[in-house]
């Protein structure tokens, strides 16, 4: 029988950087192959962010840990700090911006494992989504 569960130390944290982005994977496919959610830590530089996007296969939590968060879902937009969360069916258009003077930091747990194929599909100029926001930088 395999193990239903994991212990994952920082030293076992597969680390890589994406668009700027950096993300600190403790759990992810080629970590825990047998396992149907995935859990990254984020942090997003300063004036940065994850443009519009939406994942086809997976439903998404987010979870702030530090900094200030111009959070979009649809047309809809929020300002997050430490302590708020999110929660995305699959397909639902989403973005993160850093709006505050320090790093932003969350947590993104995503599943099931299965739609890990269907990947991130970018929607940031496609409208109305690029009419959203103007002369901001993203990574």
């Amino acid at each position: 029988m395999d193990k239903l569960w994991k212990f994952v130390k920082n030293d076992d944290v597969f680390h890589e950087i994406v668009e700027g982005r950096i993300h600190h994977w403790h759990y992810h496919p080629q970590i825990m192959e047998l396992g149907q959610t995935y859990m990254v830590k984020v942090t997003i530089p300063v004036g940065k962010g994850h443009d519009f996007h939406k994942h086809p296969g997976m439903n998404e939590i987010l979870y702030f840990l530090e900094g200030k968060a111009e959070q979009w879902i649809e047309d809809e937009k929020q300002i997050l700090r430490p302590g708020d969360s999110i929660y995305l069916d699959p397909d639902v258009v989403h973005a993160t911006f850093n709006v505050g003077d320090t790093d932003l930091v969350f947590l993104a747990v995503l599943s099931p494992s299965q739609g890990w194929e269907a990947g991130t599909i970018d929607v940031s100029r496609d409208p109305p989504y690029n009419s959203y926001r103007n002369n901001v930088s993203t990574i």
